[in-house]
């Protein structure tokens, strides 16, 4: 069976049909201030976004503990936290 892209495809018929697709663009004039406009929001909302982050980073009150050991005083962790220590120390008492 021979299909249209393969009788096209034929050296000789290939240089005779020779088809040039003309690329699909927007004006720049209608593109340009598109292309502002995305921008311009897209900016908006990362800035919005790490102003939210910023202006929620608290501080902590006396006495609570942060899930993170390094910023507790004496690197402290929380009750229950699963660590490396907790690990070698069960498989040494046969708990593991």
């Amino acid at each position: 069976m021979v299909t249209l892209l393969s009788y096209l495809n034929r050296p000789i018929l290939s240089k005779i049909l020779v088809v040039k697709k003309k690329p699909f663009s927007i004006p720049e004039h209608i593109s340009i201030p598109i292309v502002r406009m995305i921008s311009s929001v897209s900016m908006g909302i990362l800035g919005t976004g790490f102003c939210t982050i910023f202006l929620n980073l608290g501080r902590r009150q006396p006495g609570d503990v942060s899930a993170y050991s390094i910023f507790n005083e004496d690197f402290r962790e929380l009750p229950g936290t699963l660590n490396a220590d907790a690990i070698d120390r069960d498989i040494r008492i046969g708990q593991f």
